[in-house]
């Protein structure tokens, strides 16, 4: 009878144990693994844009040190690819940009003037870009051809009555190179900082052959804004 007794005992104590283990089990419900982590907001460069700019120029080469503002307008397409960006980008500013030189020589009962003056009138530049893309920013370098307008006068005289005027009204062709950097802000708006060096080989009235254009300006891309990818 004892044993049959131990036996009881036994058995109630292994059933209780596998039912509290059970609902130890039951308790934590349902194993769900977690959510993946949200992908990353990376800015994509891809599509066509339009802005405009402004700055400075100034020529080099000669000791007048010519100076001027510069404003105007870009166009352009990029196509991004990992973190390189290809594109292509036309450009046309006006400027302010002038150039002057003049004589006096006096002799004997004479006094000889000359008088010259040179403007450029507007530059335009078409060049590829390449640019490397660290998410929002994106630095780059053009090579391209450029062109200009200039035109110039030149006068002399004799004591102060104009003998002769020579009027030059050329567009020039040259080559360009530059390098810039460029930062999408919000949605579709960018803005960039440019510098560019214009060279037309002793061409036109200007002493000076080659041209530099440090700008700042923003640009609208059409299309969607940045997505991941």
């Amino acid at each position: 009878m004892r044993s049959l007794t131990k036996l009881v005992l036994a058995a109630v104590m292994v059933t209780s144990a596998h039912a509290a283990s059970e609902g130890a089990d039951g308790s934590n419900g349902p194993a769900y693994l977690p959510p993946p982590p949200p992908i990353p907001f990376v800015h994509n460069w891809t599509g066509f844009y339009a802005g405009a700019h402004a700055g400075v120029g100034w020529s080099n080469g000669d000791s007048s040190g010519s100076a001027g503002f510069i404003g105007g307008g870009q166009v352009g397409f990029n196509y991004q690819i990992n973190q390189w960006v290809l594109g292509v980008e036309g450009d046309l500013s006006g400027t302010t940009i002038k150039d002057s030189v003049s004589a006096t020589v006096v002799g004997p009962g004479a006094v000889l003037s000359g008088n010259a003056e040179a403007s450029l009138n507007w530059v335009s530049t078409l060049a590829p870009r390449v640019g490397y893309a660290f998410n929002n920013w994106l630095v780059y370098g053009k090579v391209g051809g450029a062109w200009a307008h200039t035109s110039g006068t030149a006068t002399a005289g004799i004591n102060g009555l104009q003998l002769a005027s020579v009027s030059v009204d050329e567009t020039l062709s040259g080559w360009m190179l530059g390098i810039g950097a460029e930062y999408a802000l919000w949605n579709n708006w960018t803005a960039k900082i440019e510098y560019d060096m214009m060279d037309f080989s002793n061409s036109g009235p200007f002493a000076a052959d080659k041209f530099n254009v440090l700008k700042a300006g923003m640009n609208y891309r059409f299309g969607a804004p940045g997505w991941p990818f």
